[in-house]
Parts: structure tokens; C-alpha cells; sequence
């Protein structure tokens, strides 16, 4: 996977867009990524710029996905400690511990498909709080710009990360 050195590089492949129509593009992929959560308002300014950091920077690396997981769910960590055990509807992810750590770079290392990445971040649920965000801002800098014109339609969202679990 080639990562963006600029923000304007994230957006290269679909030539003519004003920098209105990306901000709009990005606002309406927060706003749907925040209702997926129930989260029903204008996404906020540092959600954005999280956002494009996160999008733009040259390297995914774990400190950048805590700093965005800061951003959109203040108070969520990495989950490294064994007290930091989760579970989410029926899903009980791997157990919270140094591991979880080891896991997740070795995804970010691992990363090709942007659906079996998302997947994978998904099930290993690395943080307390505020996966589902971060693990479609991480499909979306892999899917590239198409990423925001095709967006998640909840439904089908959560019936492919069921399906993938059965």
C-alpha cells in the first residue's frame, strides 16, 4: 500500500476536486461513521483534522492511531494492560494485555486489503472505546478517495462484520 505524503496526495486520483468538495466528501464520511455509533451530530472540528492527520500522514503507526482514537473518544486507550477486556454485542475479543499491542502492528504491518484489514481491527477491537471510527478512518486511508464516495451503509456494515464472525 503506497500511504499520502500530503493531503492533497490522498485525493490525487480523482482529479478536479475543490478543496470545498473534499471537505464535504470528509465531513459526510465522519457523519456516517459517527451515526454508525449513534452519535447524531456535525462531526467537530478536531474529529475532522484527526481525520485528515490520520489520512495524510506517510506511515500508519500505533501512536498516530492513538492519537486519533483520542480525537474522535477521549478517554479510550490501547488496550496493553490485562484489565482492558472488552466485549462488544456477542464479539469477545482477544483478552486486553501487552499482546494486543503486538497484534495490531503486526495488521498494520501485514495491511493489503482494506475489507480483511478493517476486519481484522475490528475482531481485535485494540481500544477501549471508539474502534468502529478508527477502524473505518483505517479502511478509508487504505480504500483511498473512491472510499468517500462509496460509503458504509450501516446495515451492511454490521451484517459483514457479522458474517465474518460466524
Amino acid at each position: 500500500m503506497t500511504a499520502p505524503d500530503t493531503w492533497a496526495d490522498f485525493f490525487a486520483p480523482i482529479a478536479g476536486l475543490s478543496e470545498q468538495d473534499k471537505t464535504t466528501l470528509l465531513r459526510r464520511f465522519v457523519r456516517e461513521s459517527n451515526e454508525i455509533e449513534g452519535i447524531n451530530r456535525t462531526p467537530s472540528r478536531r474529529e475532522i483534522a484527526a481525520h485528515v492527520s490520520l489520512l495524510s500522514a506517510p506511515t500508519l503507526t500505533i501512536p498516530l492511531l492513538c492519537q486519533f482514537v483520542s480525537a474522535v473518544q477521549p478517554g479510550a486507550k490501547l488496550r496493553t494492560e490485562s484489565f482492558h477486556n472488552v466485549v462488544v454485542g456477542n464479539h469477545v475479543p482477544p483478552p486486553g494485555g501487552i499482546a494486543v499491542a503486538y497484534k495490531l502492528q503486526e495488521l498494520l504491518d501485514a495491511a493489503e486489503d482494506p475489507y480483511e484489514a478493517h476486519i481484522a481491527y475490528e475482531t481485535l477491537h485494540p481500544f477501549t472505546d471508539g474502534n468502529g471510527r478508527s477502524g473505518r478512518a483505517l479502511w478509508l486511508r487504505m480504500q483511498g478517495p473512491s472510499g468517500l464516495v462509496n460509503l458504509f451503509l450501516t446495515e451492511f456494515y454490521y451484517e459483514t462484520l457479522r458474517r465474518s464472525r460466524l
